[in-house]
This record gives C-alpha cells, structure tokens and sequence, in this order.
C-alpha cells in the first residue's frame, strides 16, 4: 500500500526518485499513466493489470468507453526502476502533467501520484479543508467495523 507525501526533484533527463518504502512494490515493473487532475497515476503490474482487464471490458460502441481506454491505454507506458531508484518519465506524461523540477509523490493506496509541486499544493489545500471533507466523507461508507 502506498502512504504519504514525498517532495522530490526530476533531474533534466525527466527521472524522479521513488521514495525506498515503494520501490520494493514495483519490482515486477511500474506502469505510469495519466491522471485526472493533470497528475500522473503509478501503477504496480499487478494493480494496472486488473486496472486493464476493467478498461478493455468496456464496450467499444460507447464513446465514452472509447475515451477511458485512450486515456489509460494511450497515456500509459511501461517503466522499471534504474539502480537508483529512479523512474525515467517519458516527455509527453512530463508535458501533460506540467512537471518540470519539483513534485510531489503521494500514496493513494494501491497506486500513488506525481504531481507538479505547485499543482499538488494547491491540491492539497482543497483535501486539508475539513469541511470539505465531511462532505466528501458523508457520501461513503469508509467505516471499518
């Protein structure tokens, strides 16, 4: 499971360093794609895997299906970690997610985020609001019991 926040700098070949605490979780492979709020999602194999299986059960007669698969499949790659610990993000997921020197890596459970760091502060702003959250909060069943 991946947790927490981690601020970290791309280098100018685009790579940016995992934090130790994920890097065992993508031995099998990493695979990166665009997200929703012009982030990027890291996926391990197994979680894209069952993330793919999903996307390709759409139908393709429905447009909107059409679009989640391009989104995902079209904005996704295939990456593994240098010996550094190091993703080398390709130019065009660098470019839709604007990240260019600082960014945030952030868990989100079974994958974690890249965000532009100016783009994540702003973002972060929004999810430490509590009353927005009680609002977000009330419209799930998160209980445990």
């Amino acid at each position: 499971m991946f947790l927490g926040q981690y601020k970290y700098t791309t280098d100018s070949k685009g790579r940016i360093t995992i934090p130790v605490r994920f890097r065992a979780a993508l031995d099998s492979g990493a695979f990166v794609t665009q997200g929703f709020e012009r982030n990027l999602m890291v996926y391990t194999a197994e979680s894209f895997d069952r993330l793919a299986k999903k996307a390709t059960s759409l139908t393709s007669t429905d447009p909107n299906a059409r679009a989640v698969r391009r989104v995902i499949f079209g904005g996704a790659t295939e990456l593994s970690l240098d010996s550094a610990g190091r993703l080398l993000l390709p130019d065009f997921l660098t470019d839709y997610a604007e990240i260019d020197g600082e960014a945030f890596i952030v868990g989100a459970g079974e994958y974690f985020e890249i965000w532009q760091a100016a783009a994540w502060e702003q973002e972060r702003a929004s999810v430490m609001d509590s009353e927005a959250n009680a609002n977000r909060f009330a419209d799930y069943d998160l209980s445990t019991g």
